[in-house]
């Protein structure tokens, strides 16, 4: 139950970062990196999280 909730709280903070950098004035191809970067970050987070790395 305690790893559902740590996947939540984890995607919905990628939801908010993925939000703040899409509003930001950035340029496009630095704001798709950056983007990138983020939901990397969240898949290898979440992963460690559940055991999966």
């Amino acid at each position: 139950m305690s790893i559902l909730i740590i996947i939540v709280v984890a995607l919905v903070l990628l939801g908010l970062a993925l939000y703040a950098v899409q509003r930001s004035p950035i340029p496009s191809p630095v704001n798709w990196l950056l983007q990138l970067v983020l939901i990397v970050i969240a898949i290898w987070f979440i992963g460690t999280r559940a055991g999966f790395f």
